[in-house]
């Protein structure tokens, strides 16, 4: 027996006063109003579908999982060392530096891409638009 368990187990209680218990709240039990051979019949088609697809996808999703492990924990330890070093105030003045000027790169091309899908955005807003309006008038 340990030192510690042996101080523990030898203790004397501690006194404690009686304490006035609140009265236990009532249990209700809930019954299920559904008939009984609703519960008799699940349905099984799309559940054999759903785990013979996940039976062949299986295998991917593990390649997946290992492909990404070492991408996942170099991220970890980018963010550690980034929290780390984010206590010094000459890192922390380099990061918003570093964020600007990166901004700065990225703003020609967002703005490209903005000239580029925009029409097409509103084309296909205009094209949901419309079919709304021809279902509505449909009816």
């Amino acid at each position: 027996m340990t030192a510690l368990r042996k101080i523990l187990i030898e203790e004397e209680p501690v006194f404690a006063a009686p304490v006035a218990r609140a009265p236990a709240t009532k249990l209700y039990i809930v019954t299920n109003t559904a008939p009984a051979e609703a519960a008799a019949t699940p349905e099984t088609a799309g559940n054999v579908l759903k785990n013979i697809v996940l039976f062949f996808a299986a295998p991917f999703i593990g390649l997946a999982y290992i492909v990404a492990l070492p991408f996942v924990g170099l991220a970890v330890l980018a963010v550690l060392a980034g929290r780390a070093m984010a206590k010094y105030e000459a890192v922390r003045t380099l990061g918003v530096a570093l964020k600007n000027v990166a901004l700065a790169v990225a703003a020609p091309v967002i703005g490209l891409a903005y000239v580029v899908f925009f029409p097409v955005i509103g084309l296909a807003a205009l094209a949901w638009l419309g079919g709304r309006a021809v279902a509505a008038r449909a009816r």
